[in-house]
C-alpha cells in the first residue's frame, strides 16, 4: 500500500474493482460466488462488498451506512436515515480509515489488527487479485473484527 503518511483511499479504485471482478445480476444481488452469505454488493461510502442488496436499507457492516439507494450521481443529495449526504459519509469513512491505517502501533490490539487487516486486503485490491475467495476471507475478518468489538463504523473506533 501507499506509505501511511501520504494516505489517500482508493475508493474509486475498489468500487471499480469490485464491480468489473464480481459481477452483478438484474435483481441487484450478487450471483458470482456460490455461498448465500458472501454475495455481496459494493457500498457506497466504503466501497467495500458488505450490502446483500443495493437500495434495500441494508447496514454497511464497515462503514454502517443505510444503503438508501443515493449513489455517485446524488452524492450532494442528504440521506435520510444517514442524516447526512453520501459524500459527508464517504468523508467520515475516509478520515476514519486514514486515521488507522497511519496509527502507529499501540497497547490497542483492535486498532493494531484492523490496520494489519485493512492492509492486506487494500493491498490484495492494489495488486489486482483475482482470487475471489482469498477477497472476501480478508473482507470477512475485518467484518468480524468490528461485529465481535460493536464497533459501528470505523470512526468509532476513536470515538472512545
Amino acid at each position: 500500500m501507499k506509505e501511511q503518511q501520504n494516505y489517500s483511499d482508493n475508493f474509486y479504485q475498489r468500487r471499480d474493482f469490485f464491480q468489473k471482478n464480481f459481477t452483478l445480476k438484474i435483481s441487484r444481488q450478487r450471483t458470482d460466488v456460490k455461498s448465500e452469505d458472501i454475495l455481496k454488493n459494493s457500498c457506497p461510502v466504503c466501497g467495500y462488498l458488505t450490502l446483500d442488496e443495493r437500495d434495500s436499507f441494508d447496514i454497511c457492516s464497515i462503514c454502517f451506512w443505510e444503503d438508501d439507494g443515493i449513489d455517485d450521481f446524488e452524492v450532494n443529495n442528504d440521506s435520510g436515515p444517514n442524516h447526512m449526504t453520501l459524500k459527508e459519509g464517504r468523508e467520515i469513512f475516509q478520515e476514519a480509515k486514514k486515521r488507522l491505517l497511519t496509527a502507529t502501533l499501540s497497547d490497542d490490539s483492535l486498532i493494531d489488527n484492523l490496520k494489519n487487516k485493512f492492509i492486506n486486503l487494500d493491498n490484495s485490491i492494489d495488486q489486482k487479485n483475482l482470487d475471489k475467495s482469498e477477497i472476501i476471507r480478508l473482507q470477512n475478518e475485518i467484518v468480524d473484527l468490528l461485529t465481535k468489538n460493536k464497533v459501528n463504523g470505523l470512526e468509532k473506533l476513536f470515538n472512545k
